[in-house]
């Protein structure tokens, strides 16, 4: 169950909504919501001006959260550009969620003509009866899934990176020389540092 409370004031004249996200159990829960617990001091940025907060990124709802006295509030994702928490910098975009039109968090690995983006997800696992190893029962819990990539070119909507061949057939120049680094470098999209090469090889040859 998740409850949320619209409040029409906040810091900076920013709308920000509380949610409180609860799984509809009575069993305790394993594991967190958040790639970090621990808020950390970060910077949010805007249009025409920024502001800096205790933040943290709850990936399970998709949600960055605020502290204000205490109490944990999420800002609008529609109103933000960026946002910058430890070393990540998140930037916000529209996208396909599984057939559906959201805007969500992506953490940014590389930018200039193409952006290559991670999306963090946490799942809910339910509770599992006499399913461990030794017949004992398994907890709820969150899980971590592993990251997600996209890839978004100059206004367009990020694009999960599905396989080589059509992520290259989507670029609209230097196709030839991409695929043949692609191929020098045994380049695979299942590997972060792999896909962050390709895009930085993109991005300088589209500085030419």
């Amino acid at each position: 169950m998740i409850t949320k409370i619209t409040i029409a004031w906040g810091m900076l004249g920013i709308t920000l909504t509380t949610a409180f996200a609860q799984v509809a159990t009575t069993d305790p829960i394993k594991g967190s919501q958040y790639v970090n617990e621990q808020y950390v001091e970060g910077t949010v940025y805007y249009a025409d001006k920024s502001m800096t907060a205790p933040l943290r990124y709850n990936a399970f709802q998709d949600v960055m959260e605020y502290q204000q006295n205490g109490k944990p509030l999420v800002l609008d994702a529609k109103n933000i550009t960026r946002v910058k928490l430890g070393d990540e910098i998140y930037i916000t975009s529209p996208y396909d969620a599984k057939g559906k039109q959201k805007v969500g968090f992506f953490v940014l690995l590389d930018s200039g003509e193409m952006m290559l983006l991670a999306k963090k997800e946490i799942v809910y696992t339910a509770a599992m009866k006499g399913r461990a190893l030794d017949g004992s029962d398994l907890p709820a819990q969150y899980k971590p899934v592993p990251d997600h990539y996209y890839y978004k070119l100059g206004e367009g909507a990020p694009k999960e990176v599905d396989n080589l061949k059509e992520l290259l057939a989507d670029l609209p120049d230097n196709q030839s020389a991409i695929a043949e680094f692609a191929k020098k470098e045994k380049i695979s999209t299942k590997k972060e540092k792999d896909l962050v090469a390709l895009a930085k090889r993109y991005n300088q040859l589209a500085q030419n």
